[in-house]
């Protein structure tokens, strides 16, 4: 991704806050997405696998999670995580895992929880203990900002929007000896936003996926395909081969 790119999305979720969160959450929010948004692009081209660092006590071979797997404490957590990076507005009144800073739809929406437990991506099995460890990583962010946690909800959850992203930068800095795992769990919900990659392309738009609304992806042409009137390089750089069955070059 250039830096053009990582700048543009940065503006971006800025304007998305700019109607309902402080000047200075928006700075603090860009340093978060500068964390994150690089790791998200580079994931879309090369997947890397995701391990547990032992200071988390487990280990990577347990039986994949699906979400009927995952308690609602856990799905709470792993949601008000995306939700911090991509906001989203509440979808119930009392929701508690999407603070509600922005209107319309976020990462959450967007299918980030069905992005982190679609099984070819591999992180299933990890999921569990990622949402221990960004509770655990919020009780101790609470004690050392006398911050009062509600125990009704799971301890992440409980942080209001700001404290979320603060935590969240801790979380993700580079010299975080623990950063691998939070950094390819917050890219998930990048790539569940942005390319609805948990569901073909044409049935995510067919759908109406908001990531794919938002950025104005396209639609197919009605077989299905996406075809386009003009040439990349404004000219052809390959002619259909004669048996080719699907009109591409070979």
């Amino acid at each position: 991704m250039k830096k053009s790119e990582t700048r543009r999305i940065i503006e971006r979720e800025d304007e998305r806050l700019a109607g309902s969160t402080g000047t200075s959450l928006r700075i603090t929010r860009r340093t978060l997405l500068k964390h994150v948004a690089v790791l998200a692009a580079a994931w879309t081209i090369r997947p890397w696998r995701l391990g547990v660092p032992s200071a988390f006590g487990q280990g990577t071979n347990q039986p994949a999670q699906t979400l009927d797997d995952l308690t609602p404490e856990m799905i709470q957590t792993l949601e008000a995580y995306a939700d911090t990076l991509i906001p989203g507005e509440k979808r119930f009144p009392d929701d508690r895992a999407i603070a509600g800073v922005v209107t319309g739809p976020g990462a959450v929406q967007g299918g980030a929880i069905a992005m982190m437990t679609f099984a070819p991506i591999g992180l299933s099995p990890l999921l569990p203990v990622l949402a221990v460890g960004v509770d655990l990583a919020a009780v101790l962010y609470a004690v050392s900002q006398g911050i009062v946690l509600d125990p009704a909800v799971p301890p992440f959850v409980s942080l209001d929007f700001a404290s979320r992203t603060a935590l969240m930068i801790q979380l993700l800095d580079p010299s975080n000896k623990n950063q691998g795992p939070f950094a390819g769990l917050a890219a998930f919900a990048f790539v569940a936003y942005n390319t609805a990659g948990y569901l073909s392309t044409v049935e995510a738009i067919s759908e109406g996926h908001p990531g794919l609304t938002a950025i104005r992806f396209p639609p197919p042409n009605s077989d299905g395909k996406w075809r386009f009137p003009e040439f990349s390089y404004q000219q052809v750089l390959a002619k259909p081969h004669p048996h080719s069955k699907g009109d591409n070059p070979a």
